[in-house]
């Protein structure tokens, strides 16, 4: 997935649930939120959680097109069940298969919310991918439910973020 004009992400295949593509209307605005939680959007009855993932990662976000692409990625809880959050990217690219040998560690010059959301890197086709880590992104956004922090430590976490 392309991130932005400089970032691409990979992601395991059994995280995604299925590409959304939005208009900026679709999504319902939520007061007192970080901003890189768009708002919400209905996805056939359900209520989806649509986050900036750019802006999330700490990297100054590019605006919105008039056609949003996302990919809606969830993980199983356990006494809770699904958790569902569409991100937003720029592009969406074929499904790769990697070789886990050939990750390296994130380099200190990436900023410190990308380190912590990347758990390394990886060279495919001439291009470096980020590994997204899926279950810190939901921890981060409800520790409540997956575990780790408390509520006051993830409003910690988003004020954090980067919201130019």
């Amino acid at each position: 997935m392309k991130v932005s004009p400089l970032l691409w992400v990979v992601l395991p295949v059994s995280y995604v649930e299925e590409v959304v593509q939005l208009r900026p209307q679709d999504i319902s605005p939520i007061p007192a939120v970080n901003p890189c939680l768009l708002g919400l959007t209905n996805q056939r009855g359900k209520l989806l959680w649509v986050l900036h993932l750019e802006s999330f990662l700490g990297i100054k976000p590019t605006p919105l097109a008039k056609q949003i692409s996302a990919i809606a990625i969830r993980i199983q809880v356990p006494n809770v069940g699904i958790c569902r959050l569409a991100c937003v990217v720029m592009a969406l690219e074929e499904i790769i298969t990697l070789d886990s040998q050939k990750f390296v560690p994130v380099p200190k010059k990436i900023p410190a919310r990308a380190r912590t959301l990347l758990s390394g890197l990886v060279n495919f086709d001439k291009k470096t991918y980020g590994i997204l880590n899926v279950n810190e992104v939901f921890r981060i956004l409800n520790p409540s439910i997956v575990g780790g922090d408390t509520i006051g430590n993830v409003t910690n976490d988003l004020a954090d973020l980067s919201t130019a």
